[in-house]
């Protein structure tokens, strides 16, 4: 019955998809956590949130809505084909094949068809502030759930809940509070950049309101790594403007100052940041464990999905085996190999230097949003796993898509 009933709803999106196409992408923006609601289709495991990337595709596709040529002369064209290509090799480098196929298609396939689409049907800085507001909405509906499940607790696991049944930390409509600040820890930042610029009453309230959610769910869900990736862009943006350098020193300066007559609070930063706790003590070992088994298999890594058990020879019974090692390098390595680290990485490297060369050409807020932005999901992933996500792969992409249409009007506007 469940599985007729998301048919049911994938139909009506097609019929969608069909007649406005944009409103269709809006949609899958806003719904990027609907990868929870899975269901098999002729023996293949899927996601509503799969099921919309392709029935758009293949709509787009029908009704030559894919600009090709648009797609082909982007920078990222060559190394994303590369990077294809490399995940294609990487499934049968695994020892868990038939997983690897399904990481290759959730991870790898399906959010760069996403891409493909938003590029080649959001084609001005109007549509693109839709795209913007749909992420939006994604993050209201979850910070709200979350801040309900702090007073009554309901679908909170266990785990997560304090002695006396209360809730200690929210998780939403995920499994775990860590996925909560690696889905929202990005658009609040992107929110952030855009509240301050122009705008009516309404719209520069709907920024504010989406941020001021945004954080207090990454608050509840004690999320410590989406708070200080938060923190630590925010204090290098301010440093960066010269508007707000000298204030964000002076600012910085007096809260060292006020660090020293509160050694409680300095001790316990010191503690986390130093990785001193519980969480950061796992960290360390599951990093040395990688880099141990990384060492042995420098060239391909784990393979897609190979990680646990590539690690299982590595791994002292401490604690459980993770599915990554929750490091932004080292997750790329285990699961794509040198060859796919490098690629992603020039990715990266790529998108910020474009970015950058953008801000000293033309200043626009969004450049610099995107900056901060990529640079939230950097930090975070340095102790998580920002990318291997249904809806952080789709996520990452759209950050892209979002800088390549950008960049594609500005050009316009320049002719």
């Amino acid at each position: 019955m469940e599985t007729v009933l998301i048919l049911v709803y994938l139909l009506v999106f097609g019929t969608l998809a069909w007649r406005k196409t944009t409103w269709a992408l809006y949609l899958i923006t806003a719904l990027l956590p609907t990868y929870l609601i899975r269901f098999d289709l002729w023996r293949v495991p899927l996601t509503i949130l799969e099921g919309m990337i392709l029935s758009l595709f293949i709509i787009t596709l029908v009704q030559k809505k894919i600009d090709w040529l648009k797609i082909r002369q982007n920078i990222f064209f060559w190394p994303i084909i590369a990077l294809l290509l490399i995940a294609t090799v990487q499934i049968f480098v695994s020892k868990e094949v038939i997983g690897a196929m399904g990481i290759w298609k959730a991870y790898f396939i399906e959010p760069i068809l996403f891409l493909m689409i938003v590029i080649s049907n959001i084609k001005n800085n109007i549509l693109l502030t839709r795209v913007i507001n749909a992420l939006g909405i994604s993050v209201w509906y979850l910070s709200l759930i979350g801040i309900w499940q702090k007073f009554s607790a309901f679908g909170v696991p266990d785990a997560f809940l304090n002695t006396n049944g209360t809730t200690d930390r929210i998780v939403s409509v995920f499994g775990y509070p860590n996925a909560l600040g690696l889905y929202l820890a990005p658009i609040v930042m992107l929110y952030s950049f855009w509240f301050w610029q122009k705008g009516s009453i309404t719209s520069k309230a709907w920024r504010l309101l989406t941020v001021i959610l945004g954080l207090s769910a990454i608050i509840l869900a004690q999320s410590e790594g989406a708070m200080a990736a938060i923190v630590a862009i925010w204090a290098i943006a301010l440093i960066i403007c010269k508007k707000t350098r000298w204030w964000a020193l002076a600012t910085g300066f007096i809260g060292s100052i006020g660090l020293w007559f509160l050694p409680s609070i300095a001790a316990e930063l010191v503690y986390k940041i130093g990785l001193l706790d519980y969480s950061g003590f796992i960290r360390r070992l599951i990093w040395s464990e990688s880099w141990t088994m990384l060492k042995d298999h420098w060239l391909f890594g784990a393979g897609l999905n190979g990680y646990q058990a590539a690690i299982a020879p590595y791994h002292l019974p401490t604690f459980e085996v993770f599915m990554y090692p929750h490091n932004f390098i080292l997750n790329f390595w285990s699961e794509l190999g040198l060859l796919g680290l490098i690629t992603i990485l020039g990715l990266v490297g790529i998108f910020v230097a474009k970015n950058i060369m953008a801000t000293k050409n033309y200043y626009h807020w969004l450049n610099f949003a995107l900056l901060a932005t990529i640079g939230t999901i950097f930090v975070h992933g340095l102790v998580d796993v920002p990318y291997f996500k249904n809806d952080l792969a789709v996520l990452f992409w759209l950050i892209f898509a979002i800088f390549i249409i950008h960049d594609n009007s500005v050009k316009i506007e320049k002719v």
